[in-house]
């Protein structure tokens, strides 16, 4: 599977999120981002980049889609979700597959 694809498609998804969509648009971002989040955390981990390890962590609580975080304020979303796009733009190397050669 493409790698580019976990941080693309989020950055997408959330772009569309900033018109006015119906509900259900949403709680498909949140699965999205907390799935793709979890996704970075897990590769962040595993290369010994725990500060982002735990950022990412922490992003996948905030978009879970089991127990949603509810700001009441699409401002402060659009705002949660820039920051978002860009750590997912920073940390896209993450996933790309180490091929050092021991």
């Amino acid at each position: 599977m493409n790698k580019n694809l976990f941080w693309i498609i989020p950055i997408v998804v959330m772009g569309i999120g900033f018109f006015q969509m119906p509900y259900g648009y949403y709680n498909l971002l949140r699965v999205i981002l907390c799935g793709s989040s979890a996704y970075f955390a897990y590769n962040l981990f595993q290369k010994k980049d725990s500060f982002f390890a735990v950022i990412f962590c922490g992003i996948a609580v905030l978009y879970n889609p089991i127990a949603p975080v509810n700001l009441y304020d699409k401002g402060l979303w659009i705002i949660i979700n820039v920051i978002t796009a860009i750590l997912l733009f920073m940390k896209k190397d993450a996933l790309t597959e180490d091929k050092s050669v021991d």
